[in-house]
């Protein structure tokens, strides 16, 4: 067979290189599978997709077929030497005209994606993957150079939206976390001591805002207040969202060391003011920390040292701004060592449970006592109940370890109702708020109160002012339920939360302990007596026992007498003792009353 000699050289060469390698294939009957220069270039005149044109050494086109027409605009007629050129966005004319001279000189492919521009419409929309291959004859003469477009525009608008979520947040549109790491960095690495800092912001009360008024309503005022906080930034700053009510910013302060603070005071001024959602007016606050960058620092330390900032602002009551500090640092690096053998701390017997004695007030003689958890690490020794408590919340371990002080204390005062004749007096024992949303918590109760033997009037279950307006609590009559098993119910800390006598009235509670703080500072200010003297009055309207907390005089004991309160414990009597103390210093002695809160 024949090969039929086409105008172009080419195509040619492309027909004679084929059958070549289809001739190495060691068909039966090679001479039927010759592909000839003409069929090659009905092949390529038929294809609508990729585009192809050919170019001599120059980069003048010398043949098209019809998909390149079809993606360039440009007809046959029209194209004439460079022409084709003109269909490239002018952006990129340049890399595609010398990526081809190079492919032609250096015998190598070029490729690289480029815009198309189409003269009908001015669109600058497509883009193309393109792909310049020279072709040499075997005695190495130039013959010209295959160029292909391909329509990758489906592909990069796929590409630029998995981009857009991996780094802008869907709401607000502002940078997410990840895109903030790394323009962070990339400000950190020329930045001078003192020229960049970062300020993170999160909302006071926002899930109160969303919970009571919906997403919906929240989405919106999270979307003004991105609004608020981009307005108080220059465009050399970078506001990114972090999550649900939290935002950084980069401010930059070049020649100004103070503008950080200014800046963020606007933030939370501007954010303070009232916003109208839905018809709805909210007043909401926020608390912000700054961390200016010193050298050498990373983009998470950074955040880090921002965040701890913040959460020092969040102590202050909110809507209040503090600077990161290596006090802070170091605070914070304690409680992670401390959190870190927390989750190991009741598999490993390190707490225990102490009690200090509640007593009548008149008679001097004992009523109950409390059951106070204390833990005692073999490495860190004793930890304090202000620091550990809070990281059992945390850390979402005090329904766990909460369980289990409830239990040792109802099995240790049942067993001294038996050792003791003690059947009048009481224990009170601490629960917070999140084990009251455990679901099962009723039937934890129950289950104790079986084990134990104990009668339920005998269980005093201390909760803070705080819960009587928890929601959840209130609309599934939690309290009411444990009322009726029997089991008393004390409000603690009373005076210090947001309660109120009206919830007393609404919730079923049996007695009142007056904060300590009251108690200490009785005899520093006359409001001090006036409230305390108050909280018993208006107790004993309402049929409720008093007890105060903290009395470590005798001069506060006396006053407390003379008002009315009923019981009292703190260190004028005993500080919290293990129990084996408790039971030979208190119980022992057969002087256990008919407590007035039995």
């Amino acid at each position: 067979m024949i090969d039929y000699v086409f105008k172009h050289p080419a195509i040619s060469l492309l027909s004679s290189s084929l059958n070549t390698l289809l001739r190495r294939k060691s068909f039966k009957s090679s001479s039927d599978k010759l592909i000839h220069a003409k069929t090659l270039e009905r092949i390529i005149g038929e294809l609508t997709s990729p585009g192809i044109i050919l170019l001599d050494r120059n980069c003048h086109c010398t043949y098209s077929n019809p998909g390149w027409h079809q993606l360039s605009g440009i007809n046959s007629n029209q194209l004439a030497q460079k022409d084709w050129l003109r269909a490239i966005h002018r952006d990129e004319i340049q890399e595609v005209y010398e990526g081809c001279m190079t492919a032609i000189k250096t015998r190598q492919k070029f490729q690289t994606e480029c815009r198309l521009h189409k003269e009908n419409d001015g669109s600058c929309q497509t883009w193309l993957n393109f792909e310049a291959v020279p072709i040499f004859e075997d005695n190495d003469n130039f013959i010209g150079c295959m160029a292909t477009f391909t329509d990758i525009t489906n592909q990069r608008i796929t590409t630029e939206n998995l981009l857009q979520l991996s780094h802008y947040d869907p709401l607000t549109n502002l940078p997410n976390r990840s895109l903030l790491m790394q323009q962070l960095q990339n400000a950190l690495e020329p930045n001078e001591p003192g020229r960049l800092a970062l300020v993170f912001i999160d909302l006071d009360g926002f899930k109160l805002v969303n919970d009571t008024l919906g997403h919906s309503l929240g989405n919106k005022l999270i979307l003004e207040v991105s609004h608020r906080i981009n307005s108080c930034l220059k465009p050399t700053d970078l506001l990114a969202r972090l999550g649900s009510d939290e935002f950084t910013a980069i401010v930059n302060e070049d020649a100004d060391p103070g503008r950080a603070a200014r800046v963020t005071r606007n933030i939370l001024n501007a954010i303070k003011r009232p916003i109208t959602v839905d018809q709805e007016t909210v007043y909401i606050s926020a608390s912000a920390g700054i961390a200016v960058a010193k050298p050498g620092i990373t983009a998470s330390k950074l955040i880090q040292q921002a965040d701890v900032a913040m959460y020092n602002a969040k102590k202050r009551k909110g809507n209040t701004v503090q600077f990161h500090n290596h006090e802070l640092t170091a605070q914070n690096r304690a409680k992670l060592i401390v959190s870190g053998h927390l989750h190991t701390a009741l598999d490993q017997n390190e707490f225990s449970v102490y009690y200090q004695p509640q007593l009548d007030i008149r008679s001097n003689s004992i009523c109950g006592s409390e059951a106070l958890l204390r833990w005692k690490n073999p490495q860190l020794g004793t930890i304090s109940p202000n620091v550990f408590i809070p990281l059992l919340e945390d850390r979402g371990l005090i329904n766990k370890v909460g369980e289990w002080v409830l239990s040792e204390a109802c099995h240790k005062q049942a067993q001294w109702h038996q050792d003791y004749n003690a059947r009048h007096t009481t224990v009170s024992v601490n629960v917070s708020g999140l084990q009251l949303h455990d679901r099962h918590f009723l039937n934890k109760l129950k289950n104790i109160l079986a084990s134990s033997g104990l009668p339920p009037d005998c269980l005093v279950l201390e909760i803070t002012e705080t819960v009587l307006l928890d929601e959840y609590v209130s609309e599934c009559n939690l309290l009411h339920e444990i009322s009726a098993l029997g089991v008393k119910i004390a409000i603690d800390d009373f005076g210090t939360g947001y309660g109120s006598f009206s919830y007393l009235q609404k919730h079923p509670i049996d007695h009142i302990k007056i904060d300590r703080s009251f108690v200490v500072n009785l005899f520093e200010s006359e409001e001090n007596k006036a409230i305390t003297n108050s909280i018993i009055d208006l107790s004993h309207q309402l049929g409720k026992t008093v007890i105060a907390e903290g009395v470590d005089k005798q001069e506060e004991l006396d006053f407390l007498m003379m008002k009315g309160c009923d019981m009292y414990q703190g260190f004028l009597s005993s500080r919290a003792i293990p129990s084996v103390d408790f039971a030979n210093r208190f119980l022992k002695t057969n002087k256990c009353v008919n407590a007035l809160i039995a």
